[in-house]
């Protein structure tokens, strides 16, 4: 998935009027719409905040919504959405803030300039990849946990925790190609007992683009 990695605002100017373009990574609806309400807090006396949102669904089609916010129909909202979904990016929302010049722009004009403002905004964000990575935990006599550790290391895995009592548990992640009965079976083969690996919490991971 590609997404922008910090909150990003741009500004432009046509004709007098303020376009403010405040973009953000949202990883659900109720992300976008807190992101949304916090731009208007920011721009209280503004005359239109036009949003639009992208939310990956792994269950099914994206989440995709627009609101020209008093602009006229078809004017914002849907021009800045097909914007977001052009640029390859998701889990994203962006809010263009308005303050009117006093020169009409017309319905041709406005289209051009809250695309522009959201294109302009996504040009200077940081776009990152997020990665998912499984994690996993599986447990080790005390005498065998420090080579163990060393050994994995060595093959790619990456340990993320380590607690210690009668045994020690070792919680890690490994390449995303190796399936978890093949964990088990490379763990096994390190010492002299039948190892069971336990599923942890997911991680993820961004990598600059």
């Amino acid at each position: 998935m590609r997404t922008i990695g910090t909150p990003t605002r741009y500004e432009i100017e046509i004709k007098r009027s303020r376009f403010i373009a405040s973009c953000a990574r949202t990883d659900c609806e109720d992300e976008a719409r807190k992101f949304i309400a916090t731009v208007r807090s920011l721009f209280p006396d503004a005359r239109h905040h036009c949003t639009a949102f992208l939310i990956h669904n792994d269950a099914g089609p994206d989440t995709a919504r627009s609101s020209d916010d008093g602009e006229p129909a078809g004017t914002a909202g849907n021009p800045m959405l097909s914007v977001l979904s052009g640029s390859g990016l998701t889990n994203i929302t962006c809010v263009v803030t308005r303050y009117f010049g006093g020169i009409k722009l017309g319905t041709g004009g406005l289209v051009k300039a809250y695309s522009q403002a959201v294109q302009e905004v996504l040009d200077r964000a940081k776009i990152v990849r997020v990665i998912t990575q499984e994690t996993y935990e599986a447990d080790f006599p005390l005498s065998e946990a420090g080579r163990i550790e060393a050994k994995i290391t060595q093959n790619g895995y990456e340990i993320l925790d380590r607690t210690f009592s009668r045994q020690a548990t070792l919680r890690f992640s490994c390449p995303p190609q190796i399936s978890k009965a093949q964990i088990e079976s490379y763990l096994s083969s390190l010492t002299s007992r039948e190892v069971k690996v336990t599923t942890a919490p997911t991680i993820t991971h961004e990598i600059a683009q």
